[in-house]
């Protein structure tokens, strides 16, 4: 990959909003920018395999370009990048956990087939959409803040600029969304509602 010349912070809002209404252009200069810094942090993380690197770096380029129309909500580019590789990296080392889980239980078993894989994953969807029902219940501001630390991958000093409210209030409006959740989501739901809360 490439070393190009740095984007200073001016330049780069402008691209973002650019970007925000799908200039294809200014995605480009904004990947040309970071690719090679996100490479670099990925590679130590899969076994210095530059293809898997690489992959994961297109893939989440792939993910801003699809939301890109939220990007006017963050505060920090950069460390919005580099928290969604951080959380790729963990959801690629929980998927090969769980294959790795679901390959010892077919050694236990002769009579294991791949129908049991389908079922685990309409379990897992009914979770899912078990813990989102909650999610949905939640007040409106309590849930805009839970969804900006979990789904936007904002910190808490970020969520607190820009909704212009205290950080103490923001961490408290985010223990009374999880505690809620603890309290209403079902025993057999609480394997999923760790992975759902995950970043905290």
């Amino acid at each position: 990959m490439k070393t190009q010349h740095r984007i200073c912070d001016s330049d780069l809002s402008s691209l973002l909003e650019r970007v925000a209404g799908g200039d294809e252009i200014a995605f480009k200069k904004i990947y040309l920018e970071y690719s090679p810094g996100l490479f670099r942090f990925i590679m130590p993380h899969v076994e210095q395999s530059k293809e898997d690197a690489d992959g994961i770096v297109q893939d989440l380029f792939v993910k801003i370009w699809i939301k890109r129309e939220s990007l006017g909500r963050i505060v920090s580019f950069k460390s919005y990048l580099y928290r969604m590789a951080k959380n790729e990296l963990i959801n690629q080392h929980l998927r090969k956990k769980k294959l790795r889980e679901i390959m010892e239980l077919k050694q236990l078993s002769e009579t294991q087939t791949t129908d049991n894989v389908g079922l685990e994953g309409m379990i897992f969807n009914d979770y899912l959409k078990a813990a989102q029902q909650m999610i949905n219940n939640l007040s409106p501001q309590r849930r805009r803040i839970y969804e900006m630390r979990t789904h936007d991958l904002m910190s808490i000093d970020e969520i607190s600029k820009k909704l212009n409210i205290s950080t103490s209030a923001v961490k408290k409006q985010l223990y009374e969304a999880i505690n809620y959740l603890k309290k209403h989501v079902k025993d057999s739901f609480r394997l999923l509602l760790v992975l759902v809360i995950l970043l905290f």
